[in-house]
């Protein structure tokens, strides 16, 4: 695995990493139960089953277990109850978590590439991105109906390195599910996740990143570590904050 300094550009997650986007989500959700005539879902069950793209999420929220899956018949009509209902909120909930904007500036005022690599539809994730106002920081944006596999698959990274003329190894993928960090293990690229992100309501750092991160503020400092000297980090291992640093 390359250290952080010889990276050549930063693939981030939307959902969870970038923006918090469980309010329209769960909000969409509610609606489509409403109008099934089926009993709601705590808010908390939801936001716990995201990071597979909207058909899997579909299909849990209706079966109501996170490996659930109903007649198709009833998915076609749920989904379409679904997308209605999350497109008319016009992502009026979505929100960029703190330290998103320093960390883009940071980036592109080192003119390091960035890309989005996301299970959410292509058209979809390039409305968030422009509604919140950072799409002009990322040269290309692969939702799942760009590429072959969805995530855990290597597969979004492995085209957003062909894209860019990278190697692969050369990207930090920066997410913060379990399928960010199988998919950059697949790929054998460094991995950075955040710790609010969605994750099945389990702990990031039990699926061992390289290092996780509460704010992505921290991660131009991260990429300024100069880790070929350094002792290669411990998987899970969490950045100090300036504060914790001031103290030692």
């Amino acid at each position: 695995m390359l250290s952080a300094t010889q990276v050549k550009a930063v693939v981030f997650e939307l959902d969870g990493t970038l923006v918090d986007t469980a309010a329209d989500i769960c909000h969409a959700a509610e609606e489509m139960l409403s109008d099934l005539r089926l009993p709601s879902l705590k808010p908390e069950h939801v936001r716990d089953w995201i990071g597979d793209g909207s058909d899997k999420l579909i299909h849990r929220i209706l079966s109501r277990k996170i490996d659930g899956i109903v007649p198709d018949p009833v998915f076609r009509i749920g989904s379409a109850l679904f997308m209605k209902a999350y497109q008319r909120r016009h992502h009026s909930s979505a929100a960029l978590f703190d330290g998103v904007e320093t960390c883009l500036r940071q980036l592109s005022r080192r003119k390091i590439p960035m890309a989005v690599v996301t299970n959410q539809a292509t058209a979809q994730a390039n409305e968030i991105l422009t509604v919140l106002g950072i799409r002009s920081h990322f040269s290309l944006v692969l939702g799942r109906d760009a590429l072959q596999e969805p995530k855990p698959s290597a597969d979004g990274l492995l085209e957003a390195a062909l894209l860019l003329h990278l190697k692969p190894e050369q990207l930090l993928l920066v997410g913060g599910s379990v399928n960010d960090v199988n998919a950059s293990r697949a790929a054998q690229c460094p991995v950075v996740c955040v710790s609010h992100g969605y994750n099945y309501g389990i702990d990031i750092r039990k699926s061992a990143p390289d290092v996780v991160v509460d704010s992505l503020a921290e991660i131009p400092a991260y990429l300024n570590q100069d880790r070929p000297r350094a002792t290669r980090p411990r998987p899970g291992r969490k950045l100090a904050s300036k504060s914790e640093k001031e103290k030692r």
